[in-house]
């Protein structure tokens, strides 16, 4: 179990809060970069606490505004996106990029009020088909040089979708390993065909449900970016199964793939507010273009993606809300979950928002009990417990600040009873030959 204060500092992200202090010094994703078309219609977005539109001027340069005019508090959702800012409906003032007000026409020209007022904007980029914002103080940090952001478009699935509940509940779901064997399971783990599909959608549940080992045992290693999480099973032939899933700070993991499997899948769990989380999907393949039919697997909700909307709103992303939500039991099969699957809903990805919002919109972790097969989950609390307390005591730079180290994959791989599991893994999840994989 976690402190009061501890559980505090992990899940609130708002302004002055320890942990969204720290989140502001990672890059954060905002929308897809085709979201925007150059001079077309803004969307609103809510990311920390803040309720912000993003828009493409004209000239095709992406913004990120506070939603909300500082002249008369108007929304410039309903505003008109010009080249150099964003100009509110209401009385005609220009906020430019830099949120600072570029025209006033409403005061007299011999007016100086301009200058004196600025909003809150934050610089942006586009890489990997997304365009991410800074929303920390002073000069950004390096964009993390995640593979999947170096690799052509055509090789990279992404979706998103909002999730009713705290952010970090939901991405501690996103590095416990142990729980495939149950939620994500077929109740006869001897039924092939379960898991056969299984796998086409997954990459490697499947097999590690046919371990029928189903207590891994976990092993943790601490490394410059995050954590390098090792669970271990035993297969029918005594040989051990490890999948190996990786946390990178500040909000991302990596589930395992299967042995050998060159597409690999990340999530990114963005906090909107301390009750609702933006969880990013990213599947791609590491060497060709993504096939037709590979992609259609996570279209059709399979996998961990989901991509069954209900009826789109203009509130912040009120375009990604899943059509199976708590309102409508997740759509779960009854039937199905009787007789042939652990749990009845359709695909991973809601099952998981289903548990994960099962647990109230912030997990009070005072009353949790956790055990071995939670291990993953205590080591990146305590990671990020530090790094939110160094930079809040101490002003102490947040780890992961070295571009390259964020170009890692997962992996999993068989080896003998009692061999050491880093030491092979090096080579799998290390992206680039000239890496290195700094422990720490």
């Amino acid at each position: 179990m976690l402190s009061r204060e501890d559980n505090e500092i992990l899940v609130r992200t708002g302004p002055g809060m320890p942990m969204g202090a720290l989140l502001r010094r990672y890059w954060m994703p905002v929308v897809n970069a085709s979201e925007l078309e150059p001079g077309g219609r803004v969307k609103r977005v809510q990311i920390l606490g803040e309720r912000l539109v993003a828009h493409r001027t004209p000239g095709g340069r992406p913004g990120l505004v506070a939603e909300f005019c500082p002249h008369r508090g108007a929304s410039l959702y309903y505003g008109r996106n010009e080249d150099g800012g964003m100009r509110c409906a209401y009385h005609g003032w220009k906020l430019g990029l830099d949120g600072t007000c570029v025209d006033m026409p409403n005061e007299p020209a011999e007016s100086n009020f301009a200058a004196k007022v600025r909003t809150t904007a934050y610089p942006c980029v586009e890489r990997g088909g997304v365009v991410w914002a800074w929303m920390g103080a002073g000069a950004p940090a390096p964009l993390p040089e995640l593979e999947w952001t170096t690799l052509p478009l055509d090789h990279v699935f992404a979706s998103k979708r909002v999730q009713d509940c705290n952010w970090f509940q939901a991405m501690e779901g996103g590095i416990d390993s142990s729980h495939i064997s149950f939620l994500h399971s077929p109740l006869d783990h001897q039924d092939f065909s379960v898991t056969e599909a299984l796998d086409r959608a997954s990459f490697g549940v499947g097999a590690a449900v046919n371990t029928g080992d189903r207590a891994p045992r976990f092993e943790v290693v601490d490394t410059d970016y995050g954590v390098l999480i090792g669970a271990r099973r035993t297969n029918p032939d005594g040989q051990w199964y490890w999948r190996i899933t990786q946390y990178l700070f500040p909000f991302y993991t990596m589930p395992p793939v299967g042995v050998g499997e060159d597409v690999v899948q990340s999530h990114i769990w963005v906090p909107m507010d301390d009750t609702h989380v933006v969880n990013w999907m990213v599947t791609w393949h590491t060497k060709r273009p993504l096939t037709r039919e590979e992609i259609a697997l996570h279209i059709e909700g399979k996998g961990a993606h989901v991509c069954d909307y209900a009826p789109a709103t203009s509130d912040p992303y009120g375009d990604v809300r899943t059509a199976a939500n708590r309102d409508n039991d997740y759509q779960m099969d009854w039937d199905v979950h009787r007789t042939k699957m652990y749990c009845g809903i359709p695909g991973f990805g809601v099952q998981d928002q289903a548990i994960q919002e099962s647990q109230g919109d912030v997990v009070d972790r005072t009353q949790e009990r956790l055990g071995t097969s939670d291990t993953a989950i205590i080591q990146v609390r305590k990671r990020l417990l530090a790094a939110a307390r160094a930079l809040r005591d101490h002003g102490a730079a947040p780890p992961g600040q070295h571009a390259e180290s964020f170009c890692v994959r997962s992996a999993s791989l068989v080896l003998p009873p009692g061999a050491d599991w880093v030491e092979p893994a090096k080579p799998l999840v290390l992206v680039r030959p000239t890496q290195t994989l700094t422990l720490v």
